[in-house]
């Protein structure tokens, strides 16, 4: 195969890739709402076969993201959590009720559905990550579309100019002068 014929399949094998790429962010987008759905339902569960507790909040940390420290005693032990507050931000030394669960002393939901440590973080940077390419990747279609449309309409016109050439010189007839064009 010849350099030209190499490009001209490359540039047909992109057109599937573009649009596999564009699947890929918008499962990539679907991501945290999924693990948000499935946080949901996790808190739900905990709530209903959680063991309840009570926590009292030892300090809140504003750097980067608010979050509370929570300490609590559960089956003996005394144990300390992160827990993430957007809405709600207790101040240090309030109780807060918690339900936690058996099998994982760590895991636990509180009164105001949230659930312990940073859950979710990953899977917001790829949702991010796939809005990024698909955004990329629906540009890339568009742009092959128009680039089409213009290859065609060039092809057209050359096409037009190559007929219009070969009409005038099949009109002409052998040994007569024609007038020039102006």
């Amino acid at each position: 195969m010849t350099t030209v014929q190499i490009l001209r399949s490359w540039w047909r094998v992109r057109y599937p890739v573009y649009a596999f790429g564009l699947a890929v962010g918008l499962v990539m987008m679907w991501l945290p709402f999924k693990t948000s759905q499935d946080n949901d339902a996790w808190g739900r569960r905990l709530r209903v076969d959680g063991v309840p507790a009570q926590a009292v909040v030892d300090e809140l940390v504003h750097k980067r993201r608010n979050t509370m420290h929570l300490r609590y005693e559960f089956a003996g032990a005394q144990r300390q959590a992160e827990v993430g507050c957007w809405e709600v931000c207790l101040p240090a030394g309030s109780a807060v009720r918690i339900w936690v669960n058996p099998n994982d002393p760590g895991d636990f939901v509180t009164d105001f559905d949230i659930l312990s440590g940073h859950r979710g973080r990953l899977q917001g940077v790829v949702g991010a990550a796939g809005l990024v390419l698909s955004g990329w990747m629906a540009l890339a279609v568009i742009a092959r579309g128009y680039q089409r449309r213009r290859d065609r309409q060039r092809h057209d016109w050359q096409r037009q100019q190559r007929d219009q050439r070969r009409r005038q010189f099949a009109n002409a007839r052998a040994g007569e002068k024609r007038k020039p064009s102006r």
